[in-house]
């Protein structure tokens, strides 16, 4: 090879190299705002767990691989019980699913159960390798005051119910013999004091409405909702 030759061949390779990046990026930047998923509530069909479906739709032109990550949230420690990362693809004009059922705190004495709560966060790909981002652990940590604020309006709306039962049946106690009576005394007793009970369910709700203000992008929690 002549020394002409040989600097045109470097010539060649230096481009080559800087374009390969550039190549490259360009194919990565692949736009998915075609795909969408959504998380649908079922009705009730257990008194133990709530269901959910988490439905990928795809609108794009050919398939496209997902990934999801779950992270499910205790009711009473606010920590990750468990983490679920399912894969699958999906054609255009179709849709995969995903079922998950959040179940009521075990312990059954406590006071408002609550059922699970979870994060979940999906990623695309058109290749067999998408990555979704798991955010609960950054998330419960912005959440955190948040959750002490909960817990403690809780504790005071259970002491408001106790001393409010306390008060019915020192007020209204069943004589057995007329127990009209001794239900139109319980009603306007509990709706003496129902003010102050619902004062803790009012505050209980914007609580929760600011932990939803928190990144709801990324921090947007399902369910919690209080167990019959």
């Amino acid at each position: 090879m002549t020394r002409k030759e040989t600097v045109r061949f470097f010539s060649i390779l230096t481009l080559v190299y800087f374009l390969a990046p550039a190549v490259s990026a360009h194919a990565e930047e692949v736009d998915f705002s075609c795909m969408s998923y959504r998380v649908w509530g079922k009705s009730h069909v257990s008194d133990k767990y709530n269901s959910y479906d988490i439905v990928v739709q795809n609108q794009c032109p050919g398939a496209v691989f997902w990934a999801m990550c779950i992270e499910r949230i205790d009711p009473e420690t606010n920590k990750i019980a468990e983490t679920h990362k399912p894969t699958g693809h999906v054609v255009e004009g179709k849709k995969a699913r995903v079922n998950l059922n959040l179940y009521k705190d075990k312990d059954l004495t406590k006071f408002r159960n609550r059922f699970q709560e979870f994060y979940v966060d999906v990623g695309y790909s058109l290749s067999n390798s998408p990555v979704a981002q798991c955010h609960a652990a950054q998330c419960e940590r912005e959440k955190r005051s948040l959750r002490k604020e909960i817990r403690a309006n809780e504790s005071a709306w259970e002491s408001a119910e106790n001393e409010l039962a306390a008060k019915v049946k020192n007020e209204c106690p069943d004589t057995g013999w007329d127990s009209v009576i001794s239900q139109e005394c319980e009603q306007k007793t509990r709706a003496a004091g129902s003010a102050e009970v619902e004062q803790f369910a009012a505050r209980d709700l914007e609580l929760r409405e600011q932990m939803a203000a928190i990144d709801p992008e990324k921090c947007r929690i399902r369910s919690g909702e209080l167990a019959d």
